[in-house]
């Protein structure tokens, strides 16, 4: 796996894969601080602190999506597996 610099982001719009109440989607957080739940269906709910409980962040969008071209570009996981040079302790 190779080391994937960090993206630089649009007028401070981060995007994270997420789940909210168990339903998995993107949290979006605004220029402006607000946070925005988008599920598959385009469905939104703007997000209040009581509703942080439910929130569960999983990762930058960015940089699993470059990290994941990367990784396709190498040959795919398979590819990647076994020409991984083995270390013998």
């Amino acid at each position: 796996m190779q080391t994937v610099a960090a993206p630089t982001s649009v007028g401070n719009l981060i995007v994270c894969y997420a789940t909210f109440h168990g339903e998995p989607g993107y949290a979006i957080r605004t220029p402006d601080r607000r946070v925005i739940f988008v599920d598959h269906d385009a469905q939104s709910v703007d997000l209040t602190t009581a509703d942080s409980a439910a929130l569960v962040l999983l990762g930058d969008v960015n940089l699993a999506e470059a990290q994941a071209l990367v990784d396709f570009l190498a040959g795919g996981a398979a590819q990647i597996c076994v020409s991984r040079r083995q270390e013998v302790a």
